[in-house]
């Protein structure tokens, strides 16, 4: 099967964000917005969707400033701006939480290295 071609998902990037990211639905005069898999698929013109194309598509509409995010079943479709608004945590947080989550792996490391070595001796 051939490979999905640039003009079809500059195509598709265009119907994202002018066809459906622009249009007014369910109460909202534009803004995100998610679609399964088969409409997707029915978009790209193919009859299978290949996690290749899938992310040729994400990297596409990215730099056309729409973010599109693979939930497995849904892809959920959000401009970029919005997503560089979300809150961040403070520093001290995110470094508080991440020391504490190396320690707690490094502590679960040594021991799952112990049962994997007993399962490999097992094989």
């Amino acid at each position: 099967m051939a490979a999905v071609s640039t003009d079809r998902l500059k195509e598709v990037v265009q119907l994202l964000w002018e066809g459906v990211y622009e249009a007014s639905f369910r109460g909202k005069s534009r803004g995100r917005f998610a679609i399964t898999r088969e409409q997707l698929r029915v978009a790209l013109k193919v009859e299978r969707l290949h996690t290749s194309t899938v992310r040729a598509l994400q990297d596409r509409a990215l730099r056309k400033g729409l973010v599109i995010i693979d939930l497995d079943d849904l892809f959920a479709c959000v401009e970029t701006n919005v997503v560089r608004g979300y809150r961040r945590p403070p520093a001290d947080l995110f470094t508080r939480l991440c020391d504490q989550y190396v320690k707690a792996t490094e502590d679960e490391a040594d021991t799952s290295d112990e049962e994997i070595e007993e399962d490999d001796d097992d094989a």
